[in-house]
């Protein structure tokens, strides 16, 4: 009998005394690039942006992340799913990417903490997936000719190029609506009421203001300057989220009424909104920085943190009076950070909780905390 591999394979795999056939499926993009490969986790097409990230780990909190809504995720790294699935790990209530590209996929699951190996998660999220893909060629592709709109399909060719073209572009949809709650939850601390605007949090930004013995007042993206008023809060965190930020013309007029009466933090989307408030402009990046290894330096100390970053819009760096730049990207120089001249409001656009990733940039929360103290003289 040949031995089961650990790893999803083209041709057919041995099972028992019977031939299991490899499901064959092709991702293709709207050039009309194609990249074949073996199905995983649902059956059916998926449609999204493919964009990459190059996390090592962290394939279920990437996958939970809200700030991938609409988009096919391609993991750089070639060996996925080799530690399993744990509730633990959840970013959000269930996954949020349009579908999963992997180069191998681990049929093994070997962790103590693990629930569940990577196919079986994907089928009971019903999360369309294919293995065996040269992600190496498909990631240098993205590089080369900027990000794209793809199909995982069951037949490359024409009709599939076009079914990618169709899709709408991420500007074009309203995603955070799909992620964002619908009502306000309070989550109990004895320390700083903090709103949080959910505009598609991660567990991570919550267990952080949480461990720092923060009330945690979780408002919908809907909420006005008048909402977040009502429960009197000692500040206000703007939380990442999918999507064009200049769209989202409501939650930029909320930042900038509260600017003037609550300290501020802005977290990857947060920050974009932060810099709109403000009468900042946003672009669309070529591939974006999607991964847990971005290098950052800090203006005036000169300080690198590696950080954890999920984004393809930047603020342009011809920022208005009103803020300076306190954070740089040093792969491409891009904004990283963002401070208000004259009220106290920062951002930045990278994750400073990590999940995944270090942890170089989690002081910023107390920095957040000690500007509330500072304002309100405790």
């Amino acid at each position: 009998m040949v031995a089961q591999s650990s790893c999803v394979r083209l041709e057919p795999a041995v099972s028992g005394s019977s031939f299991v056939p490899a499901r064959r499926a092709w991702l293709v993009l709207e050039d009309g690039a194609t990249f074949g490969g073996v199905r995983i986790g649902a059956e059916g097409d998926a449609g999204g942006e493919v964009v990459f990230t190059t996390s090592m780990t962290g394939y279920q909190e990437v996958m939970s992340d809200p700030s991938y809504r609409g988009q096919i995720v391609v993991m750089a790294y070639p060996l996925i799913g080799n530690y399993g699935f744990t509730p633990a790990h959840w970013e959000a209530g269930g996954p949020h990417v349009a579908g999963l590209i992997v180069r191998e996929a681990s049929a093994v699951a070997s962790h103590y903490l693990s629930h569940e190996p990577l196919d079986h998660f994907l089928h009971t999220h019903a999360v369309v997936g294919l293995a065996q893909v040269d992600t190496r060629a498909l990631v240098r592709h993205l590089r080369v000719h900027g990000l794209k709109r793809g199909v995982i399909a069951e037949t490359p060719g024409q009709p599939a190029q076009a079914q990618a073209a169709a899709l709408p572009a991420i500007s074009d949809q309203d995603l955070v609506a799909q992620v964002s709650r619908t009502s306000i939850e309070v989550l109990a601390g004895s320390g700083p009421r903090i709103v949080v605007i959910d505009c598609g949090v991660k567990n991570g930004i919550i267990s952080a203001l949480l461990r720092r013995e923060c009330e945690v007042v979780l408002m919908p993206f809907t909420a006005t300057a008048d909402d977040v008023r009502t429960v009197a809060p000692d500040g206000v965190l703007v939380s990442n989220g999918p999507g064009d930020p200049a769209v989202l013309t409501n939650v930029i007029g909320t930042v900038r009424a509260l600017l003037h009466h609550y300290p501020v933090m802005g977290v990857c989307l947060g920050h974009q909104l932060l810099a709109l408030a403000c009468g900042g402009r946003t672009h669309k990046m070529k591939f974006g920085h999607r991964g847990s290894n971005q290098p950052v330096i800090e203006s005036g100390s000169n300080r690198v943190m590696i950080t954890t970053q999920n984004h393809g819009f930047a603020v342009d760096p011809d920022v208005p009076e009103a803020l300076e730049i306190t954070h740089r990207n040093l792969n491409d120089g891009t904004v990283e950070g963002l401070r208000h001249t004259t009220q106290p409001a920062f951002s930045v656009q990278f994750h400073p909780e990590g999940r995944p990733g270090p942890g170089d940039a989690d002081p910023l929360y107390d920095q957040f905390l000690g500007t509330i103290r500072q304002v309100s003289g405790a």
